[in-house]
């Protein structure tokens, strides 16, 4: 059974993950529609995902607010499928 979330909750979004330009640096990618690319401290990774907070539950995902430097807005929709709780 997939876990429940709730606002506020500290989730690792699935991402495509690979060295950035810097060290401590890392790229990242999520296949959502449309994609979101961007560059966060290692800190913030674990394996292939993104650390992130639920800021609000919505129809079939919820908006998720990720850290570093992305390719659009901070606050990105994501199915809950694509969600796994703080590791």
């Amino acid at each position: 059974m997939k876990a429940k979330f709730r606002t506020g909750q500290v989730v690792y979004v699935d991402a495509s993950v690979r060295n950035g330009m810097f060290p401590g640096e890392r790229y990242f990618r999520v296949s959502v529609d449309p994609p979101i690319a961007g560059y966060v401290l290692s800190d913030h990774v674990s394996q292939n995902a993104i650390r992130g907070v639920v800021v609000d539950i919505v129809e079939n995902g919820a908006l998720v607010a990720l850290p570093g430097e992305l390719s659009r807005n901070n606050i990105v929709r994501v199915p809950l499928s694509m969600l796994n709780s703080a590791r």
